[in-house]
């Protein structure tokens, strides 16, 4: 089956990425990994997973039972909510009541002994779980586009008579609205995108909007899938 979303897998055990790489392949999911290496600090992790092109972020809870870095998922969790507050993401892990105390979602924790038994006859737990995560992802996704399609409808007013004050106000709350959604591409926003002054250099604004939001959601890719 031709993958349909892409997962990020964080686990400090390569093993683990590629087992979950064949179970959930048949499901449309594509599972990458990251690269760990001894000593590795929580912002070097972090850099590659904001760096990937994903639809979702799973996390193992129990990353320093290695020895290789020294922090574990809630750390990572905490992290990448306060970057990414909506993203779809999941702790993934067969110490489940090891996570809870740290975990203040327990509706992201998953028992991955649950999902997927030894014996291979636990299909409806399966089933459930592809279910949660391509809501998760399509939720998200239509969130996305939903503000996508309000900017873009304001743009299309700027130049005309119909662009009254209120439209102004709206168009720079959602584009806040969605710069909040994901506050890694901050430094790359321009700032004339959240400026009363410049709404009117229609021209540069509306290229640097449309670049914005396709990176924000991926929009070229989702087209073509």
């Amino acid at each position: 089956m031709e993958a349909k979303y892409k997962i990020g897998y964080i686990d400090e055990d390569i093993r683990q990425v590629k087992k979950y790489t064949r179970r959930l392949k048949d499901f449309g999911f594509e599972v990458i990994g990251y690269d760990f290496h001894q000593g590795m600090s929580l912002e070097e992790l972090m850099s590659q997973v904001y760096e990937s092109d994903i639809d979702l972020l799973m996390i193992d809870y129990k990353l320093k039972e290695s020895n290789i870095v020294a922090f574990n998922g809630d750390a990572v969790e905490s992290e990448f909510y306060e970057k990414r507050p909506l993203f779809p993401h999941i702790i993934f892990t067969n110490k489940v009541e090891q996570a809870e105390p740290f975990i203040e979602d327990w509706k992201i924790l998953f028992d991955k002994e649950n999902i997927f038994s030894e014996d291979g006859n636990d299909e409806q737990s399966v089933k459930r779980f592809v279910t949660i995560l391509t809501k998760s992802i399509e939720q998200y996704k239509n969130h996305i586009e939903k503000k996508k399609d309000k900017i873009s409808f304001l743009l299309s007013k700027i130049n005309s008579t119909e662009f009254s004050s209120v439209d102004e106000n709206e168009l720079i709350k959602l584009q806040k609205e969605l710069m909040n959604l994901d506050k890694t591409f901050v430094q790359e926003i321009p700032e004339k995108l959240i400026s009363y002054e410049k709404l009117d250099k229609i021209s540069t604004l509306r290229i640097e909007s449309e670049e914005f939001l396709d990176n924000l959601i991926k929009s070229k890719k989702d087209s073509g899938s």
